[in-house]
């Protein structure tokens, strides 16, 4: 049964790990409300609340259109909409960012947003004693990979300037800046802050590997986790649909290769002790 109040699950990443895919399986399950995928409220002390803003005025704009190329927005979800915008700029507040999910009703509802990879742990802290019934999932993907399909998103944004990739030693400062790839890619990091400051909560971890080689059996697994039921129908997102899947990446060569692998050596011998499984694949592949 969903809580009375507040979100019933935060997925905190990682990035470029299958946070879409699991926003696309929840919002079209009958037993979920998902209004928002990236809310993002609790990764800033003002939030920005870009993506609500944005989803807002677009919403505003259609009021009086025909048709609409997204998905109908019905009360709650408007309602929703506008309140998290109105939202920004001002102090973060988690007992007001748990009543933005009172319209759920009698579904379940939560947050997946890629950036509380980084939260620190004081804030974690205060989410365990706001939020004291809170699931906690997190998308757990080979680093190495999963940083440079970050890599090559940024740059398709028009975010990443390619001649770095010209100096493997310009490169592995780019890695090391925590502005850059840094504070969002350490998996193991994120599992030590909230296992260490909210033990009472339930936290559980899924491999994108499982994601992608099994993904009717993974989605009936996080199902499980988050209290809805598998086997209810309804319009289903297919558990193997990912729309990310063209996307143009950049050529990973062998050099940039050997830069990714040293600088994230650590973090491989450190996920094949706390994950095992996938994670210790993952070790010897690159031969660390």
């Amino acid at each position: 049964m969903p809580q009375n109040t507040g979100p019933d699950f935060i997925c905190v990443g990682m990035p470029k790990a299958g946070t879409g895919w699991l926003y696309d399986q929840l919002q079209s399950h009958p037993d979920f409300w998902m209004p928002l995928k990236e809310i993002d409220y609790l990764a800033f002390e003002y939030p920005k609340m870009k993506h609500a803003i944005r989803w807002f005025e677009r919403t505003e704009k259609r009021k009086h259109r025909k048709k609409a190329k997204r998905r109908h927005v019905d009360a709650r979800e408007y309602n929703f909409l506008k309140e998290a915008s109105a939202c920004a700029g001002e102090p973060r507040d988690i007992a007001h960012y748990a009543e933005l999910f009172r319209y759920k009703g009698e579904q379940l509802s939560g947050d997946i947003s890629p950036s509380y990879s980084r939260m620190e742990e004081a804030l974690i802290a205060d989410i365990g004693r706001g939020l004291p019934q809170v699931k906690i999932i997190l998308l757990v993907r080979d680093p190495i990979t999963r940083a440079w399909s970050h890599i090559s998103l940024l740059h398709r944004l028009g975010k990443f300037d390619a001649s770095i990739l010209e100096s493997p030693p310009e490169f592995r400062s780019f890695l090391a800046n925590p502005r850059n790839i840094e504070r969002r890619s350490f998996a193991t990091r994120v599992v030590e802050r909230w296992t260490k400051n909210t033990p009472h909560l339930e936290f559980r971890s899924f491999f994108f590997d499982e994601i992608v080689s099994e993904p009717e059996a993974t989605r009936r697994e996080i199902l499980r986790y988050l209290g809805a039921d598998p086997a209810r129908g309804g319009e289903t997102s297919p558990p193997d649909f990912n729309p990310k899947a063209n996307k143009s990446k950049l050529t990973l060569t062998e050099p940039l290769k050997g830069v990714l692998i040293d600088f994230f050596k650590e973090e491989l011998r450190a996920g094949a002790e706390i994950f095992g499984s996938h994670a210790e694949n993952w070790k010897d592949q690159y031969g660390v």
